[in-house]
């Protein structure tokens, strides 16, 4: 896993940024089949805006990281899972060298996603 950037994430208002470090988890897909991207929750770091960043706690067994100030909801953290899903499909991600531990993936089941088999 890399220690450095993967990439950098922001709000609509870009007050709020996220570094994602290290290296995807896998693809899966969220209760409304919206695409999601797994990370190990340790690889998210506030780059900038820790401010107007709210974290509450959500209905799904989690927490959700949004923005004060334009209600962009950035990720949700799974503490038990030690997993964050941050929505989109990064289809330039190539190669998932890692992949959720099955302890992960039954969480992340029970949370309401479902985890895509790596390509």
């Amino acid at each position: 896993m890399s220690n450095g950037p993967y990439g950098q994430i922001a709000c609509r208002c870009g007050v709020v940024t996220l570094l994602v470090c290290g290296s995807p988890l896998g693809r899966g897909q969220g209760a409304g089949d919206e695409p999601v991207i797994f990370w190990p929750l340790e690889g998210i770091q506030v780059g900038g805006g820790a401010d107007e960043l709210a974290i509450v706690r959500d209905g799904r067994g989690g927490d959700a990281w949004s923005c004060r100030r334009c209600d962009e909801r950035l990720l949700h953290a799974h503490d038990e899972a030690g997993v964050a899903a941050l929505a989109g499909d990064l289809e330039d991600i190539g190669d998932l060298s890692m992949v959720p531990s099955l302890s992960q993936r039954r969480c992340l089941e029970a949370l309401g996603y479902r985890v895509v088999p790596g390509e």
